[in-house]
């Protein structure tokens, strides 16, 4: 598992994550994931055939869960 810590020593690196990379982030599975972009609960981009995640949105969900 990638620890937060880890995403925010170079942001200019993590800025866009892997479909893995962001289920870690947000301690959920990846296949969880993937419902959520379906149900468009979770903002995805489409980078060839990959999904791909935008940090600054997924750090959106997280402060949205602690309200």
């Amino acid at each position: 598992m990638v620890t937060p810590s880890a995403f925010f020593e170079n942001q200019a690196i993590y800025e866009w994550l892997s479909t893995k990379e962001a289920a870690s982030y947000l301690r959920m599975t990846p296949n969880a994931l993937r419902i959520l972009v379906h149900r468009e609960k979770v903002q995805a981009y489409k980078l060839g055939s990959r999904l791909k995640f935008r940090l600054k949105d997924l750090r959106s969900i997280l402060s949205k869960k602690g309200e």
